[in-house]
C-alpha cells in the first residue's frame, strides 16, 4: 500500500488512498476539544509539493481522498467532523519555514538516511562550523522518532567535551 500511495507523487498527483499517521491529541489533553468531541490529526504522506492541477483546485479533491480513506477504518467519521484544516507542502513551507514542506526537514530516502542524514559527512551532529550542532528532524534518525536527534546531538556534545 505504501509504495502505491507514493507513486502518484512522482507525477505531481496525490494518492487516491493516501498513507496517514493518525493521532488523537485530545485523548492525552482533553482541554484541546469541547466535551464529547476530539481532535484528530493526520499527517498525510507523499503529497507532492507541486500538484499538477495546482493546490487551489486540488485541495478539495485531496481532502475528499483523505476523508474516504479515514471512512475505510472509521465509518461515518466524516459526518462527525466540525472543522478541517488541510495544509499542503507549500502551506507548511510558508507557515513553518520548512523547505519543501518536509516535516522531516528533507526526504527520508536511502540517500538521506543513517550515515547520510542530513547529508554525507554531517551525520555526527557536529558541523564544519565550530560549536554548531544539528539536532532537528533533519538529523539521524529523522523526525519520526520524537526527540531522538536532539538526544543524540546532546550526547555528541558531551562526548566531545569530555
Amino acid at each position: 500500500h505504501v509504495e502505491r500511495a507514493f507513486n502518484p507523487s512522482k507525477y505531481g498527483e496525490f494518492s487516491p488512498e493516501p498513507v496517514m499517521e493518525i493521532t488523537l491529541p485530545s485523548v492525552a489533553d482533553p482541554a484541546l476539544a469541547p466535551s464529547g468531541a476530539c481532535v484528530l490529526s493526520a499527517v498525510v504522506q507523499y503529497a507532492p509539493y507541486a500538484l499538477r492541477e495546482g493546490w487551489t483546485a486540488g485541495k478539495p479533491h485531496f481532502l475528499k481522498a483523505i476523508m474516504a480513506q479515514l471512512e475505510t477504518y472509521a465509518p461515518r467519521i466524516g459526518a462527525t467532523v466540525r472543522h478541517v484544516e488541510l495544509l499542503t507542502p507549500a502551506d507548511i513551507e510558508a507557515r513553518y519555514r520548512m523547505p519543501g514542506g518536509h516535516w522531516h526537514h528533507g526526504e527520508l530516502q536511502a540517500d538521506q538516511m543513517l550515515m547520510s542524514r542530513p547529508v554525507s559527512g554531517w551525520s555526527g551532529y557536529d558541523t564544519p562550523l565550530e560549536g554548531l550542532f544539528l539536532a532537528g528532524a533533519g538529523s539521524h534518525p529523522g523526525g519520526g522518532i520524537s526527540g531522538a536527534p536532539g538526544l543524540n546531538a546532546a550526547r555528541r556534545v558531551i562526548a566531545m567535551r569530555a
